[in-house]
């Protein structure tokens, strides 16, 4: 019968030829000693990274602060693209000025049309393209936030956060939106999107706040939330429940903060999410 391998650890004193420790293990046991004790050393490792702020060192692990100017940047990109297709225009404007081979205004008498072609100092009459361009650059500012958006809205679906939600009285007419809802209440996407960011708000009462890209240039951020249930990344649908309201110290109802933005413009959410409901919801 062939004898089992067995490894023998021993400590001895020499002095007086005593065993001080002496151990005996087959290969098997050695195996499963050294993956309990791997086993206690990562457990002990993820632990110490819990309760210590060693877990601020780990890669991809983003600080408040660095989430709050990613959210900033996101912003900016909207309002890049709107300067960029702004410029895009100019540019395409400037080129077919330049164009001398371009048809002109049937209100040139015909004999100047060919000294007009030919002679490079002769002034060239404007297009109807170029005055609408100019008209655009003169009144870019609320043309922004009265024209552009509206229309851009037409073909987008937006809904409440809740139909038993309403805008409260005193932000009817502001860029942030406060939402009177119940506690413990449901609160949905305002329209199809993707979620930019999930973060902790440490302003505006604390709570959760979510960032969400919507088509057309739209933006939209919901603060004050209790209990998020998406994350980073997702896609979600108009009317999507994403979050729940929390246990707050009012006695009926809970406050949210809606912001919308197109194309880095700010908006007032009350002239595309409306009213749902009745002042009833406040009895």
């Amino acid at each position: 019968m062939k004898a089992k391998s067995r490894y023998i650890i021993t400590i001895e004193n020499e002095s007086r030829l005593e065993n001080v420790f002496r151990v005996s293990m087959s290969p098997w046991k050695i195996t499963l000693t050294g993956a309990v004790i791997l086993i206690l050393l990562l457990s002990l490792g993820a632990l110490i990274l819990y309760i210590t702020p060693a877990h601020t060192l780990l890669p991809g692990y983003l600080k408040d602060s660095e989430r709050a100017e990613t959210e900033e940047q996101h912003m900016r990109l909207d309002s890049l693209q709107n300067a960029y297709q702004i410029n895009d225009y100019f540019l395409s404007n400037i080129m077919h000025v330049l164009d001398t081979e371009r048809e002109v205004f049937s209100d040139v008498k015909t004999e100047n049309r060919d000294s007009l072609r030919y002679a490079s100092d002769s002034i060239i009459p404007t297009s109807q393209e170029e005055r609408n361009f100019v008209a655009m650059m003169r009144e870019r500012d609320k043309y922004n936030i009265s024209i552009v958006a509206p229309l851009a809205a037409e073909s987008m679906m937006f809904s409440s956060v809740n139909e038993e939600s309403i805008i409260s009285d005193d932000s009817r007419h502001s860029t942030k939106a406060k939402i009177i809802i119940s506690k413990r209440s449901p609160v949905a996407a305002i329209a199809d999107g993707t979620v930019i960011s999930v973060s902790q708000s440490l302003k505006e009462g604390g709570g959760t706040a979510v960032l969400i890209q919507h088509p057309k240039g739209f933006l939209s951020r919901c603060s004050r939330l209790g209990t998020v249930l998406i994350e980073a990344g997702d896609k979600v649908s108009g009317g999507q429940i994403i979050a729940l309201t929390t246990n707050g110290n009012a006695r009926n109802n809970e406050i949210i903060n809606i912001e919308m933005w197109h194309n880095g413009t700010p908006l007032i959410p009350y002239e595309y999410l409306g009213e749902p409901n009745s002042d009833s919801f406040l009895q």
